[in-house]
This record gives structure tokens, sequence and C-alpha cells, in this order.
């Protein structure tokens, strides 16, 4: 039997200038990106329009408790100054950060996973990406637990054992990472072409993977997928203007 695509959202067109980045795996072990997306994120402040956060901004986060730490407080202040300038700012929850909901004092839209929007003359496709890798069969099945049955159950546990728990899925996760084939750490183009044809999209915007590719179905009809890069390579950002999507390197 096909998988169902998942349910999936219609969401405003974001005002412009649009610009999209994710993975950027924030923590204490990588001082470098940590700093470099600082540096991003001062030069978004004033700039207007909308700035998407997709997912994976955090290395881990399990509790919104976390917002009190030293590294998340500096980032979402950095957050609520582009904000407070005038550009929104959007957050799409990734799999290493499954549990944010938001932060005190910071003006964030919370996207749902997958949302569909118009971008002129095309609609297209968010998402964090993770469900479109369905030849990473161990992952699906841990995520269909911990998305489903388990989900309001982690939330109910104390703050301590989140953290711990989250460690060890972390420490978990590295290690069975490093044993994947290629192949089934990537996304699943026909998969993604079903989820297109679906939702009668023109395009998807991607992460989780990391590769920074654009790949362009040349089809009838003609489909694009774009997927972010993660900042530990440099990153990457998407943007759109009012004309097509691009994904350039982060500058």
């Amino acid at each position: 039997m096909p998988r169902k695509v998942p349910k999936i959202q219609d969401v405003p067109t974001p005002a412009t200038p649009l610009r999209v980045v994710g993975d950027i795996h924030l923590c204490d072990e990588e001082p470098l990106v940590v700093d470099g997306f600082l540096v991003w994120l001062a030069a978004q402040e004033g700039t207007g329009g909308t700035v998407v956060l997709l997912g994976d901004v955090f290395e881990m986060w399990v509790a919104r408790e976390m917002q009190h730490d030293p590294l998340p407080k500096r980032v979402l202040a950095a957050i609520q100054r582009v904000a407070a300038a005038g550009t929104e700012v959007v957050y799409m929850l990734g799999n290493r950060d499954s549990a944010f909901d938001g932060a005190d004092g910071v003006d964030l839209t919370l996207w749902p996973d997958p949302v569909r929007t118009q971008l002129g003359e095309q609609a297209v496709v968010f998402s964090h990406g993770d469900q479109l890798c369905t030849a990473d069969y161990g992952y699906q099945a841990m995520r269909r637990i911990f998305y489903g049955p388990a989900r309001e159950w982690l939330r109910r546990m104390p703050e301590r054992t989140k953290r711990w728990l989250g460690e060890g899925l972390r420490n978990v996760s590295q290690k069975e990472t490093s044993k994947k084939p290629r192949y089934a750490m990537g996304i699943d183009y026909g998969e993604a072409l079903r989820w297109m044809e679906a939702y009668g999209a023109d395009a998807i915007v991607a992460g989780h993977v990391h590769t920074g590719v654009h790949h362009r179905h040349a089809g009838p009809p003609e489909r694009e997928i774009l997927v972010l890069k993660d900042w530990e390579r440099g990153g990457s950002v998407i943007t759109w203007d009012g004309g097509r999507l691009i994904q350039t390197a982060v500058s």
C-alpha cells in the first residue's frame, strides 16, 4: 500500500525578501558555527521581509527551560533583534529541535511540517525534510514512535530527564549515522515528486540531509527540489525576491 503523504497546511505568502536557512546545529562544540550564524543574523536586521529557520537550528532542544542556557539565550536574543527590526521570523521544527515551542519574549511564527505557500507563480512546499528520507527505515520507525504515541509522555517528563534522554539519543544518532549507507540518508526524490503531485506544488524546499543541491525535474510538469546545506560545512541560504528560488552559499 502506498505511503500516505503528510497532511499539509497552507500559509500566507511570506513577505519579500524571503531567506531560508536551516541545519545550523548550534552547540557549544561548534563555536565557529555559532559565531557565523550570529553574524548572519545581525546582517538580517532592518532588511524586512521574512527569515525562515527550517529546523535543526539547535543541535538539541528538549525543553523550554533551555531558553535560559547561555548559548540559546544569545541566539534567541539575536533572533528577537531581527524580529524587532521589522523582519518576520518563522521557525519550523527539525528532528533535533522537535520540542521547540517558542521562547519567552521572542516574536516567532511557528510552522508545522509541511506547509504550502504561493511564491509568485509557483506553489512551494516547505519541509524540514526528514520525512522524505524513506530508505532510512530505522529512523522512520523511531520517528513514528516519538512523533506519535510517545510524544505527550515525553512532554510530561521532568526537564532533567529530558536533557539526559536527549543527550543519549544524540550520541546514538551520531554513531548510527556513521554506519548507514549513503543512499539511506538521502532524500527520496520519487517521494518528493509524489508529494508535489499530491499537493499541486511546483517546488519543495527542504533540509535535513545537508547536500545543498538544487534538483530540477524536467517533467512535464517541471518541478524543483532545493535542499539546504548544513552550517558545519559552510551553510547555504535559499532566497526569493519575487522571481525564482535561488540557493547560494552563506556570505
